[in-house]
């Protein structure tokens, strides 16, 4: 245990224990009963409690039940409470009746005034309700602790875990970018300028987008409108491309190049494989709390190939929407009808 956590350990021991013996104290003198006897006995109850609760800390790390759950923990919390309190008045009593000659008396403590008890009864429920709640306090506090370490430690892997994800996007739209500029440098050199302008735009956009999360649905678009700018300039009127976009849904956030990379996806695994061409249709609205995205295409999927890696290689933004969202959000692709495939990711909005 480092330094920190044993300090507050034994500040809290000596202020829980010293304040409990104070109040008592008090209640005593206001009752008109505070004598030595009185004052002895409340002193070596706080001394011993201090003595065998830390020995009883220092079982519980040996059989590690901090590890264990409510229901075995409880009963060993309940039997430990009742041999703390009754080690602790055994520890008591003996050292009243040693020191019961002590200077600070007068005269020897006679039966008369020393009864056995001192209220023993009463005494000895409230110092195992003190025992029990020094355990209540004990076990929360490592239980909090180590909940907070568990949370850190998800946190950790999942930042790991979306860094490495979006790792894996750039190298793959870059090289995509890269080839429709390469296209046009012959063909069109006008066009391939303005493609370089696009292509950088898009690098720019990807390089701030790394170090985020989220961002707001509106980012995310200018990005798609760029990428299908340089697609549009490659395929020419083989693309077709329109947007239905609820005005609300701008402000809203989404995971980076997520969009983008469905799009991408979109193309290279459909209107790209047709003769024809095809289009692609972007729509997002809001309903029950939910920002819906809707990516329509032409073309077809098999079955089966929605979920593959080799199919349309969406894992990667099932594994994403898991990580930020776990159950909250959603994700469906599937052939709408002979000729067109939807895809379609519902976010929380007040995730």
């Amino acid at each position: 245990m480092d330094l920190s956590r044993n300090h507050l350990y034994w500040t809290c021991q000596l202020v829980g224990w010293s304040s409990l013996t104070l109040i008592n104290i008090i209640f005593q003198v206001a009752a008109g009963s505070l004598n030595a006897n009185t004052l002895l006995y409340l002193v070596s109850i706080m001394v011993f409690g201090i003595v065998s609760t830390n020995y009883y800390r220092e079982l519980i790390k040996r059989w590690r039940w901090v590890d264990l759950s409510i229901g075995p923990l409880l009963p060993r919390v309940i039997l430990s409470s009742i041999l703390i309190t009754l080690v602790t008045h055994i520890l008591t009593v003996l050292t009243f009746y040693v020191l019961r000659y002590d200077a600070i008396m007068e005269t020897p403590v006679s039966s008369e005034t020393y009864s056995p008890g001192f209220n023993l009864y009463l005494s000895l429920v409230n110092v195992t309700f003190v025992c029990f709640f020094w355990s209540v306090i004990y076990f929360s506090y490592h239980y909090i602790e180590n909940r907070n370490k568990t949370l850190k430690w998800e946190a950790t892997v999942n930042e790991f875990e979306l860094n490495r994800l979006k790792s894996q996007l750039n190298p793959h739209f870059i090289f995509n970018a890269l080839n429709s500029v390469r296209a046009l440098i012959d063909e069109n050199p006008l066009k391939a300028k303005l493609a370089v302008t696009q292509l950088s735009n898009l690098l720019r956009n990807t390089l701030s987008m790394d170090k985020k999360k989220l961002i707001s649905f509106e980012e995310e678009m200018r990005t798609v409108q760029d990428y299908l700018a340089l697609e549009s300039i490659r395929f020419e009127e083989r693309l077709k491309v329109s947007y239905h976009l609820h005005p609300h849904t701008h402000r809203y956030e989404v995971p980076p190049m997520m969009v983008q990379t469905l799009v991408e996806n979109s193309i290279k695994h459909g209107i790209s494989k047709l003769t024809r061409g095809g289009e692609i249709s972007i729509e997002s609205d809001v309903q029950d709390g939910q920002l819906i995205i809707r990516i329509s295409n032409s073309g077809q999927i098999e079955e089966g190939n929605a979920k593959s890696e080799s199919g349309y290689g969406l894992s990667n933004t099932r594994e994403r929407l898991r990580l930020l969202y776990n159950d909250l959000a959603s994700f469906r692709i599937g052939n709408l009808n002979d000729h067109n495939v939807l895809t379609e990711i519902r976010i929380p909005i007040n995730s």
